[in-house]
Order: C-alpha cells, then structure tokens, then sequence
C-alpha cells in the first residue's frame, strides 16, 4: 500500500469537529468556522479546507504553512510539534491540537459514516480484493450513482479508508468499502472506523507474512475485519478458506453471522466453457461470460454472488455485472505488439502469482508462453519457501519458458528446468527480444517495488 493524498467534501463546523475529537477550547477566542473539504495535501488546500497533516515518509506538519498560504481555514496538528513555534498567532488559533492526527481523521471519518443509514460492506483477503469490490460495486450500478459509494482504485488503507467514508451522502444506500494491511492491527483500526454491516473476506494466503511471523496471525489479521461491525453482523467466505475453523470458533464465541459460499462443482456457479480469454458461466439458468482467465479468480466472482444474493439484490442485475465486468489496469492487461503481452505489473504475493500463472497459460492455448517474475516482497524468512513454490507449480506447465528478475526470484527459477534468471532488467529485456518469437504469450508479473510495469512497456514497444 502506498500513501494516499485525497481531497474530499467536509461540511462541518469547528464546534462539531472539536466536539467530535473531545478537544475542548475556549470558544470566545475562536471564529466558529465552516469547513468544506478535508484534505491531506497542502496542495489541495483551499478555503474551507481542514488540513490533515500525516506523518508518513514525509512530516506533513511541515506543509501546514503552505496550507495556510493557499487559503486553508484550519487544520490538525500533534500537540507539542515543533511547527507550532514556527507560525504566527494568527495562524496557531487555526490548529486543532490532537495526540495522533491519522487516528483523529479515522475518528472524524467514523462520525462522519454513522450519521447515515448506509449499508457498509468491506472486503479485505490476501488476493482479489480490488476485483471483488470492483464487481460487487458494479452489482448495485441498477442503483442511481448518487445511491452507491465504492473505494476507488485501490484506496484500501487508513487513508484511503477515511476518505471513502468522506464521500458517503444522505443519498448513498449502499458503500463497498477495500480495507489492506501491512502490519498486525491495521484491520482492526479500519473496520472500527468504517463499523461495516457485512465483511468478505476472499482468502486468507500468505501476504505480509515477514511482518505477521505466521499463517495464523495472518488468519487472526483478516478475521479482525468482524471487530467492528454493527447491525447484520456478517462475515462472507469460501468454504475452502484456510483456518475456516478458527473463523467457525470466532463466530460463535464473537457472535456473528458466518456465511461460506462454494467453490466446488456443487457451486450455483458452473463453467460450460473455457475460452482463453475467460469462461462462458452458467448461473440462475443463464449463459453468462466472464472475460478474465483463471479459475481462481471465480472465487471472487462466487463471493460477490453469495454477498449479492443476501442484500437481495436483483438477479439480473449480478449477470449484468459478471458480463460487463473488466480488469482495471495493470491487472491482467492485454497489450498486442510483437507479442502478447499479459501486464500483471500491479504488485504481486504468491496467492496473486500462482493466480496469474495459471490464467497466462490458459491465454496462451497452445501458443508458445513466457514467464517474465519479479521477486514477491514482505515474505521475509519464508521468501526462499514461497518462490520455490510458484517454481513447482510453473513445473507443472511444461509448455512455458521462464525468466526471472531480482534477486529473490532466482529461487524460481531453480526449481524450474530450463529457467533463466537475470539481475539486470536491460539483458532481460534484450534476451526476450532476440530468442522469444513473434506471437509469444508473455507474463509480467511481480511486486510493486519492482517497477515490473517498466519491462511490460520496453516489451510493447517491440514491435519486430
């Protein structure tokens, strides 16, 4: 996940947003000021705006004075920082003083969702989360636009989350709400700020692993997604999900509503045909397409249908949706050149890998496939397992040539007979360019700090 810098409408008063965060001030000194919008970027900042100074990769209370000087009426700020010295008077009267500033705007967000009647359901997994909420975001599109909220691009985190929440109105029925992590307790913070009625989660896989130390916590980190809800109290899943036991033991002891959808043949969701492109679907007595490759990802599309069918939503409404449904970009992006090319570039764990694998091959048929993998990160003390795995499992596609990029991914290639490791991604490149023919089907695919959109966009320029 990376930083979000968002901007969103704000509509409250200075008294309320004291009120809000139990800060208490006297009021004959302040002007009752009406803010608009809430922000954390300085840039964005305007009249009306609140500024929210996040301590991130960079110190934002060094851009309050920025803030300021572009016409911002307020903002929040840690107590005791230094920048506070450093303004006039005039410009201190407009801090609303605050021991955390990313846990006020959670706060101020929380209130915010709660004003309304919204339907709140969150999603959260170690893979295909973006693509559920993106479908089932797209199951409610027989609703009025006004009436519908969704986490836009992949805004999953404890900024991203807040400022979804900003965007819900009087109008909005229904909110589809991504909720990620990196570290232990992150998912906790955010369902408590978003209180969902009903939570998905898509799988439990091994994502983050190096900062979790295990598959249960990771297991544990995902269930927290139930901390905070309120009203129905449901949390969907696969039946094939790991610890589904420890989910079953939760439920009962946290008592909530525990709902499994089927991955099996006795799914209410059939495959009639396999295209390389994706799959003609039969679901309700209807042929339905669904244009992404990859067995795997149907499971996202059978949880979008188990959650869809419990709010009673039409059932036309969830084919439609299935049909009309496409990737966003860098996720699975078809780009034709000289080759094929699969862009996969997003960011990558071995859930998503093995995923993505698996759907290349059924692309390709029977033309000639390559590999092109980056190395998965956060996998800490497991890396050396979990590359070695994907290895075993490109074994199994003896049709397929490999390439490798980085450093931890040099223990794919290992397992793989016949596989090429390289460190630099220009010999990479070059390599591609002389020995893969024309018409080849190629993956690229691997963690996002290895800038694997790059090699995808030198390999489209390629065009003989």
């Amino acid at each position: 996940m990376v930083k979000t810098t968002m901007i969103a409408p704000f509509s409250y008063s200075l008294s309320t947003i004291l009120a809000v965060l139990n800060r208490v001030y006297n009021f004959s000194l302040y002007v009752d000021t009406a803010f608009t919008s809430i922000t954390t970027s300085s840039k964005e900042s305007k009249k009306g705006s609140l500024f929210v100074p996040l301590v991130w990769d960079r110190d934002g209370h060094l851009y309050i004075k920025d803030a300021l000087d572009r016409g911002a009426s307020g903002f929040l700020c840690k107590k005791d920082h230094p920048i506070l010295k450093e303004l006039s008077i005039e410009e201190q009267n407009k801090a609303i003083l605050v021991r955390d500033t990313l846990h006020a705007l959670g706060t101020l967000a929380n209130f915010h969702r709660n004003r309304f009647a919204t339907y709140v359901v969150a999603i959260t997994g170690s893979s295909g989360k973006t693509t559920t909420k993106d479908l089932l975001g797209s199951v409610f599109s027989y609703l009025p636009k006004k009436q519908v909220v969704v986490t836009e691009k992949n805004y999953n985190n404890e900024i991203g989350v807040p400022f979804t929440l900003f965007r819900i109105t009087k109008d909005t029925r229904i909110a589809v709400v991504e909720m990620g992590m990196n570290h232990r307790g992150e998912i906790e913070r955010l369902s408590k700020v978003a209180n969902p009625n009903a939570t998905l989660i898509t799988n439990i896989g091994s994502a983050h692993i190096e900062n979790l130390k295990s598959p249960k916590e990771i297991a544990n980190e995902k269930l927290d997604i139930t901390k905070g809800m309120v009203g129905d109290r449901t949390l969907f899943v696969p039946d094939d999900l790991n610890f589904l036991n420890l989910a079953k033991t939760r439920a009962k002891k946290e008592k909530w509503k525990l709902v499994t959808w089927r991955q099996s043949k006795s799914s209410s969701l059939k495959i009639v045909k396999t295209n390389p492109g994706g799959f003609v679907l039969s679901l309700y007595g209807k042929d339905v397409t669904w244009n992404l490759p990859g067995t795997k990802l149907l499971s996202n599309v059978r949880g979008v249908i188990a959650c869809a069918e419990f709010l009673n939503i039409p059932k036309d409404a969830i084919v439609n949706a299935i049909q009309k449904y496409k990737s966003p970009d860098k996720r699975l992006n078809i780009k034709k050149s000289k080759y094929t090319i699969i862009d996969d570039s997003y960011n990558a764990n071995p859930e998503s890998m093995a995923s993505s694998i698996e759907a290349a091959a059924q692309m390709a048929g029977k033309k000639n496939l390559v590999w092109v993998l980056g190395d998965m990160k956060e996998l800490g003390s497991f890396s050396k397992h979990y590359h070695r795995e994907i290895g075993k499992l490109i074994s199994r596609f003896p049709n397929g040539n490999l390439y490798t990029y980085g450093k931890d991914s040099k223990e794919i290639s290992k397992v793989v007979s016949g596989g090429e490791h390289f460190t630099d991604r220009e010999k990479l490149i070059e390599h591609i360019r002389t020995n893969v023919s024309k018409g080849s089907v190629i993956l690229i695919k691997g963690s996002r700090s290895m800038k694997m959109e790059e090699i995808a966009e030198s390999l489209y320029r390629i065009k003989t």
